[in-house]
């Protein structure tokens, strides 16, 4: 195994050797052949000087480029309409914010002489101007570009600019026409480029114009430093002076771009650099041009200009200082890399940090200070986005399923595995009755209540929700790891919730919502787990009969019960206090389902579940009434006389001629205590059926009744 080296070791030692290599170098050098490596230093410091200038000037360049390719194309695509002069000017506009160096944008139209332009007035302020040659003498009106407010005080003198670039622009309509303009036109210090615009037939309809101000480029120019009394010079492709430092400096620059045009018959027009010496008062000038690539726009001219005293004065005096410059600032370089491979060492000692935690899945991370370093910050929001990312994830699959994806470091692929599981569904019961008296905004918070109860409490006995069906979760155990006690995790996960479902009705009462009852199912066998799908989209499922069996218990589930199949009490055995059993014949399944009613499970404690039925009370004049049959999704015309012997607000028992059986579901109507009143019609199951001597006696559930229809049943 390598030895490992500390990085601020690396870094001290890298920069130690590298000033030391440096400066001694730099001596023998200087004493053996100075003054080839000074004008070596001097070309190579020009060239830098001349590239940094060629690539801002060039980016201007490409800005102008872009912004007149993307509008002529709105143009000619019919994105933009000439119709509504101010409408256009607005939508100029639009560009100016994007391209904080684009002074002005303006489309002058051929046929009618009217012109439409956007300008910055500050970074964030805009102001239209639209003239027309037809209307009040094409006197230019100005507007605010947020408001539309008009404008009172003179618009500036753009006319005499834009013919002049509409006529060039037109004499060359597939080429871009920079045109540079100073204030002897009575213009802003800028320069213009002009494209023209066609129609689908060819012909020439307008020209649009970006102006840029050359107080941007100046100014960058002048920041350049080279020397004392150099300096850098923009020139336009007449050899004119468009930008740069007053002096001697543009002067000697000047001279000598004159000097190749004359040599060459035509300006600089490839992207090597020229040199040249230039004597200017008995001073030598030191002068490298490079011209701007074609692509990127005009055949302008970057200069830059050195005179040779700036160099070579200092010199002499730099030999003298050399050894002692060399140990000062290599004393110095080592304690700032000290600090600085210190802190650097440190920031990226915390994102390593954070990365292993990522390969644990361990997402928590403590809260950091952000590095200073561009690039270790960088780092650093790059490991809380994944960490982000990830903690999100496992809200949309397992986590222990994302955990082995991230830390196989593989993409997932589909595939799958037989396992023996437990499923479990849980479905609101008459919950569709309620969406349709509550405002939709209710409705969408108590089923997130609903399923925020249900997610915490299945997570906690060890199953994870495979989804969600409407008000119905399907949950699974036993699928992501093997678990031997999945069937009783899942059993104690429907008791828990069963009893946290009645305690959240009782505290979403104050807050007006009705009270939601829950049917659960449980089936135990074995499945197909795994990622399912296809590539482009992954999820991880569960598949087989148990599924089909659980789902299909579960439909005949009243609110408050648990359904366990017999595959899952012959798993329990004793553990499971259970009523039963109980059968059925569902479609989908083969043969007669067989499944108990849960009423408790033993284990390190007992959970009991609370009935779903609490006694009736018994009633002393039996209540006449009335039953109809609900058949699938219809309610049978035909209704039956009843008379009920006991009433709950959660069930009755009465008697019938109805032809009723257990899980069949009903209607039944509750006379007014009064005349005046309306009769009470609650949805029901029945639970319990028996013939009796004249008619069948039967126990129902009531199902999705709210607070004041349970609390008049009661009464």
């Amino acid at each position: 195994m390598k030895p490992v080296v500390p990085f601020w070791v690396a870094i001290l030692a890298t920069v130690t050797g590298l000033l030391i290599m440096t400066g001694g170098f730099l001596i023998f050098y200087d004493l053996h052949w100075g003054q080839r490596s000074i004008e070596l230093l001097k070309a190579y410091y020009l060239d830098q000087v001349a590239d940094t200038a060629e690539k801002e000037v060039a980016r201007l360049a490409r800005i102008g480029v872009q912004a007149l390719l993307a509008q002529r194309y709105r143009f000619e695509t019919g994105s933009y309409t000439t119709d509504d002069s101010i409408a256009l000017a607005r939508t100029l506009a639009a560009v100016l914010p994007a391209d904080p160096d684009i002074e002005a944008i303006t489309f002058r139209e051929g046929a009618t002489g009217r012109v439409m332009s956007a300008t910055r007035v500050d970074g964030k302020e805009f102001v239209l101007t639209v003239s027309d040659p037809r209307i009040d003498g094409g006197i230019p009106k100005q507007f605010r570009a947020d408001t539309l407010a008009p404008l009172l005080h003179a618009a500036p003198p753009a006319g005499s600019l834009g013919r002049d670039g509409y006529r060039r622009a037109v004499a060359e309509p597939e080429t871009i026409v920079w045109i540079p303009h100073d204030t002897s036109a009575g213009l802003a210090l800028g320069i213009t480029a002009a494209l023209a615009v066609r129609d689908p037939s060819g012909r020439v309809i307008g020209v649009v114009t970006v102006n840029f101000a050359r107080s941007g480029i100046a100014g960058f120019l002048r920041s350049i430093k080279i020397g004392e009394h150099g300096s850098v010079v923009l020139f336009g492709s007449n050899d004119e002076s468009l930008a740069g430092a007053p002096g001697q400096g543009r002067e000697a620059a000047a001279l000598a771009v004159a000097r190749w045009t004359r040599e060459t018959g035509s300006p600089i027009v490839d992207e090597k650099a020229r040199r040249t010496e230039i004597l200017i008062d008995g001073a030598k000038w030191n002068i490298v041009a490079r011209s701007i690539p074609r692509e990127a726009g005009p055949p302008w001219i970057v200069a830059a200009a050195l005179p040779d005293s700036d160099f070579m004065s200092p010199v002499y005096a730099n030999r003298r200082a050399a050894l002692a410059i060399m140990v000062i600032g290599t004393g110095l370089a080592v304690g700032a890399g000290v600090a600085l491979s210190a802190a650097i060492a440190c920031s990226l000692e915390g994102a390593t940090r954070a990365l292993h935690g990522i390969a644990k899945f361990e997402l928590q991370q403590p809260p950091r200070r952000r590095s200073m370093l561009r690039e270790v910050a960088q780092l650093e929001d790059a490991v809380a986005r994944v960490t982000a990312s990830l903690r999100s994830f496992t809200r949309y699959a397992p986590e222990e399923i994302v955990r082995d994806v991230a830390a196989s470091g593989q993409e997932a692929i589909l595939c799958g595995q037989k396992r023996d599981v437990t499923a479990l569904f849980c479905d609101l019961r008459g919950f569709t009755a309620f969406t349709e008296r509550l405002p939709a905004e209710d409705v969408v918070a108590i089923l997130n209540d609903h399923f925020d109860l249900l997610v915490g409490i299945i997570a906690q006995h060890g199953g994870f929700v495979v989804d969600f069906l409407g008000d119905a979760v399907f949950a699974v155990f036993g699928a992501l790891r093997p678990d031997a006690d999945h069937a009783q995790r899942a059993v104690a996960c429907a008791i828990e919730a069963q009893r946290a479902r009645i305690a959240r009705n009782h505290a979403n009462r104050a807050r007006g919502w009705p009270s939601m009852e829950m049917g659960a199912a449980i089936s135990t066998g074995p499945a197909i787990v795994g990622n399912m799908g296809s590539l482009r989209r992954i999820k991880y499922g569960v598949v087989g009969s148990v599924v089909n069996v659980a789902a299909r218990i579960e439909t005949l589930t009243v609110g408050g019960q648990v359904l366990v199949a017999d595959s899952t009490r012959q798993v329990l055995g004793e553990q499971l206090v259970v009523d039963g059993p109980l059968e059925a014949e569902e479609k989908g399944v083969d043969g007669v389902m067989r499944f108990w009613e849960v009423l408790a499970l033993r284990g390190e404690q007992v959970r009991v579940l609370p009935s779903p039925l609490p006694d009736l009370a018994p009633l002393v004049t039996p209540i006449e009434a009335r039953v109809r049959l609900i058949l699938g999704k219809r309610i049978d015309r035909q209704s039956y006389p009843a008379r009920v012997y006991r009433l709950g607000p959660n069930g009755a028992e009465f008697e019938s001629l109805a032809p009723l059986e257990v899980f069949s579901a009903l209607q039944l109507s509750l006379p007014g205590r009064t005349s005046n009143e309306c009769a009470e019609t609650v949805d029901a199951k029945v639970m319990a059926a028996e013939e009796g001597a004249k008619a069948r006696r039967t126990v129902v559930r009531f199902t999705g009744v709210d607070w004041s229809t349970a609390a008049g049943i009661e009464t």
